[in-house]
C-alpha cells in the first residue's frame, strides 16, 4: 500500500506523562509539516499542525493513512521499554513545553 502521507522521525523530545514524545516530519502533497507522536507501552497517538487538518479537509483520524501511519511511526521509533528511562522528563508551563 502507497501511503499518501509520508513520515520521518526528527527527534525524540522527552518522556511526558508516562510516555514519549517524538517530533515528527510529515509531507502531504509535496507541503511540510510538523507534528508530535506520543507513545507509550501500549497507546500512540499524533498531533499534525492545524494547517495540515485544513489542507486535508477533515482530521487526520478519519484519514486511511492514519491507522498505517501509527503503524509505520512505531516500527521507526526505539521500543518504549529500551527508551523511557534515558529521556529527561518534560513538564508544561503556560502550556509551553519545557524539558526539565
Amino acid at each position: 500500500m502507497v501511503m499518501e502521507i509520508k513520515a520521518s522521525i526528527l527527534d525524540y523530545l522527552g518522556k511526558y506523562e508516562g510516555g514519549i514524545l517524538v517530533s515528527v516530519g510529515l509531507t502531504y502533497k509535496d507541503k511540510f509539516y510538523n507534528s508530535i507522536f506520543y507513545y507509550t507501552d501500549n497507546q500512540m497517538t499524533i498531533n499534525v499542525e492545524e494547517s495540515m487538518t485544513q489542507d486535508i479537509g477533515y482530521e487526520i483520524e478519519l484519514h486511511s493513512d492514519y491507522i498505517p501511519l501509527l503503524k509505520y511511526l512505531i516500527k521507526q521509533c526505539e521500543p518504549f521499554e529500551n527508551v523511557i528511562d534515558q529521556l529527561e522528563e518534560i513538564k508544561t508551563d503556560n502550556g509551553l513545553f519545557q524539558r526539565e
